[in-house]
């Protein structure tokens, strides 16, 4: 068994014994997964952050919303990668389970800016779309310097923001950067490379979600079927409906493999690595729309109800269908790079 097998059973074990009001991100923290990507020499373990993929996996088949992937593999690995005394200041208490970061990339129409001047940065614009930002103690946010994309932190109070729940459980905040003044050590050591690069393991961290997601709805959608009878007999007998069930079993394992390339992909330079990312993303789009829906129509009305997860998950793999990217922006990005 390999260890990311090892991790998702160790960890779908321990949220399977969970009772309701139980904390899910203390849960993490009591497995030692929230400092899974970091360096050691900031309380991490030192792995790849596609290791924690497993994680989301977890998480994402249980229908269970917690801000990993944002404050642990996005806004911890680009605060790891850029070191210094930020680092060293939060990631052993992310780590720990007594803090957390959110990560602001998406522009609103009014893009965020930084300039320099005699104090350090002043910042103007907004963001959207930030998941976790309102609970967060810190928010490394994206802004348009001279030289190109770069990377900052936050504090809590520092900025103004609008929060809101989202469609698949979580809540997100848009931020307001309205002349906002930073020391010039906010600035990360980051280029737009790393920034690029984080993205694009977003991308992949959301299509490994999003195949486990999918292969959940398949054996959930085929055990209800066998159980929902018509006619005195259990649907899954009906011809119509096995073939459905087959294309959508043939449709996830299609998007386990696309996730699967896709994290591969993180090893390669720049241009490969974007190609490969954008490629496993429009599979994933197609894949999870048809699964979702098929996984609804055939729970019948049970599909809209929270009686069942299949709503939840449903809802979840629609959000992740535009994330990091639409499947039109990724097509076009894959047809630009071939």
């Amino acid at each position: 068994m390999s260890m990311t097998s090892e991790l998702k059973d160790a960890l779908g074990a321990r949220f399977d014994g969970m009772k309701s009001g139980d904390d899910g991100w203390q849960a993490l923290a009591d497995a030692g997964v929230l400092g899974l990507p970091f360096s050691q020499a900031h309380g991490g373990l030192g792995l790849a952050p596609r290791d924690g993929f497993a994680v989301l996996e977890t998480l994402g088949e249980r229908a269970t919303a917690l801000p990993y992937l944002e404050c642990v593999l996005l806004a911890g690995v680009l605060l790891d990668r850029a070191e210094g005394e930020h680092a060293a200041a939060w990631l052993p208490r992310i780590a720990r389970g007594e803090a957390k970061l959110a990560f602001a990339w998406l522009d609103d129409k009014d893009a965020a800016r930084a300039e320099a001047d005699s104090n350090g940065w002043r910042l103007s614009g907004g963001k959207l779309l930030a998941i976790g930002a309102a609970e967060a103690d810190a928010v490394i946010a994206t802004a348009e310097a001279i030289e190109g994309v770069a990377a900052f932190l936050l504090p809590r109070d520092a900025v103004a923001m609008k929060a809101y729940p989202t469609i698949d459980g979580r809540r997100a905040a848009d931020i307001l950067l309205d002349d906002v003044s930073l020391p010039a050590a906010a600035r990360l050591a980051l280029t737009p490379n790393d920034i690029a690069e984080i993205l694009d393991l977003g991308a992949a961290a959301i299509a490994a979600e999003a195949a486990a997601i999918m292969a959940r709805l398949v054996t959930d959608t085929r055990d209800y079927c066998r159980q929902r009878e018509q006619f005195g007999q259990a649907i899954s007998s009906f011809q119509a409906v096995q073939h459905r069930l087959v294309d959508m079993h043939i449709e996830a394992r299609r998007a386990a493999a696309a996730a699967a390339l896709a994290a591969d992909a993180l090893d390669l330079e720049a241009a490969a690595r974007a190609k490969a990312i954008s490629a496993a993303k429009v599979t994933i789009a197609d894949a999870g729309r048809f699964v979702g829906q098929n996984a609804v129509q055939l729970h019948g009305g049970m599909g809209m109800t929270e009686e069942l997860p299949v709503s939840a998950l449903f809802k979840r793999l629609t959000v992740i269908e535009s994330e990091f990217g639409t499947r039109d922006e990724h097509l076009a990005r894959y047809i630009a790079l071939s």
